[in-house]
This record gives structure tokens, sequence and C-alpha cells, in this order.
């Protein structure tokens, strides 16, 4: 009985102080979770915060933006000079400092800045707040333009000058049919609608519409004044069939000259020839091609 009291306390002490030690151990890791779920917590409302700070400022920025009056301007009266190749073009534009008496443009090159400008003009307010001038600048024709007010916003950007040239084209086309088994593409019902860079009616000289087979040239009839049908080899046509294959691409352009000597050639559509009297189109550019004078 004495051997058991002697030998069994420290044992009971040493069962006691593991099972504290587990205890502790175990508390421990809770106070260490909690600590990390806090922070956590402390983290995500900081971040929370700076979100919505950044909400904030962004909303304010669009509520002044919708509160500026709108940024446009619009293009007439082009003139081409061909033997100096100058463009002489107005510009109207309707800008946010209206109660400025005049701005400064810049004529850049596409993506560059108002102080890499090749070319200052200044805008003068009329009488009803819009802002015009008319302006002379050489004409390249593969050139492409940005104009950019001094704090570089842009007013009007595109990568072809043909946007500002006397001669667009609003409408162009034909009705067609493929006969895939006799292998012929047939067409008529021309037409042809033309406007200024202000969107006002204009005609031209010498339209004709021309078909490409594959890249080459297989047929050019001349537009009449009917705007329907058209002429080849002097005589008038209500129709024409054409060679065509499946496989083939055939386009359909349009060329005139404007009332300076310009030479346009604007494409109108590409189809491929399919099976099935079918025609699928292609994508297709609809930056015409432009030619000085000879």
């Amino acid at each position: 009985m004495g051997s058991l009291k002697k030998n069994g306390l420290p044992l009971l002490s040493l069962a006691l102080c593991a099972v504290l030690t587990v205890a502790l151990v175990r508390q421990s890791a809770e106070v260490g979770s909690l600590r990390a779920e806090l922070a956590e917590e402390h983290r995500t409302e900081e971040d929370l915060a700076e979100r919505l700070d950044e909400t904030d400022t962004a909303l304010k920025s669009l509520q002044a933006s919708q509160n500026q009056p709108p940024i446009s301007v619009s293009f007439a009266n082009p003139s081409v000079n061909t033997r100096d190749r100058m463009l002489t073009v107005d510009i109207i534009a309707e800008l946010p400092d209206a109660d400025e008496y005049s701005s400064t443009i810049g004529f850049c090159r596409v993506g560059e800045s108002y102080r890499m400008a090749w070319k200052i003009e200044y805008l003068y307010r009329n009488g009803v707040g819009i802002y015009m001038q008319t302006v002379t600048f050489p004409l390249d024709l593969e050139m492409g333009l940005e104009l950019r007010l001094e704090d570089d916003a842009v007013l009007f950007s595109s990568d072809s000058i043909a946007e500002l040239l006397p001669v667009r084209l609003n409408y162009g086309g034909t009705s067609w049919h493929f006969d895939s088994q006799g292998q012929r593409l047939y067409q008529c019902d021309w037409g042809a609608d033309l406007m200024d860079p202000a969107g006002n009616e204009v005609q031209a000289l010498d339209g004709e519409f021309r078909v490409y087979r594959n890249g080459t040239l297989v047929f050019t009839g001349r537009q009449m004044p009917d705007n329907c049908n058209v002429e080849a080899d002097g005589e008038i046509l209500d129709s024409v069939g054409l060679d065509c294959s499946p496989g083939d691409r055939m386009r359909l352009c349009y060329a005139c000259t404007d009332a300076f000597g310009l030479r346009y050639e604007f494409p109108i559509w590409e189809q491929l020839a399919m099976r099935w009297d079918d025609m699928e189109e292609v994508p297709l550019s609809r930056r015409p091609t432009v030619t000085w004078p000879e």
C-alpha cells in the first residue's frame, strides 16, 4: 500500500501535466487561428474600403465627364488642288469649352500626341457656339490623320484620309444569281449612291462598275443615267452573265472621278462561289483606292 502511494503520485502528476500541456497547445492553436481570422477580416475590410474609394472616384469622374458638353467634329466643302496636291476643307466642331473664343487643334499622325503635331490651326467660335475653320494642308493619299486638342482629346481619327475627300460611296450593289451547274454569275440592277463628307448627295464623272474574278478584271460596265443599266462595248445591258466556277472569288467595285480629277475605286462586295448555286460573302475593306489624274 505504501509502495502504491509512493509510486502512484508521481505518475498521476505526470499524467496531469501531459493533459495540461495538450490543452495548452490546443488553446494556443485556437488563439493563433482567431488572431489570423481577425487579421484577415481586418485586411478584407481595408481592401473593401479601398475598392469603395476607387469606385467612388471613378463614379465622380464619369459624372463629371457626362456633365461636359459632347465633343463632335464634322467636315464640309472639301476641294482638291491636284497640281499642288493640297486638300482644303471646313472643320466644324462642338467643344466643351464653349466660352472660349478660339481653340487650338493639332494635326497628328494616328496615335501621336498633340505635341507631335505636324500642323497647328485655330478654330474660332461663331455666334451660336460652334467652332469653325477652313484649313488647307498637303494631301498624301496614303496618310492617316488625327485631330487633337491641346489636352490631347481626340476630335477625329482615321487611318485613311479618304474620309475627308470630296466623294464617298454611300451605297453600291447589284442583284445577282449564281448558276453553279452552268458555272455562270448573272448580275443586273446596278446602282451606286455617292455623298460628300457632310452627307450631301454628290454626282461624279465617268462612273463604272467593275467585276474581278480571282483578282483579274473580267467586266467593266459604264454607269447609265438611269443608274440601273450599264453600257459595255457600245451596247446597253440590263443584265450580264460571267464565267464563274465554285471556288472563284468575285469582287464588285465602283469607279468614278470627282470634280477635281481624283479617281476612286470603291470595293462593294466580294463573294466566294459555292456549290448548289450559293455564294458566301468574304470580309472586305471598304477603303477606296484613290489615284491622282495623269
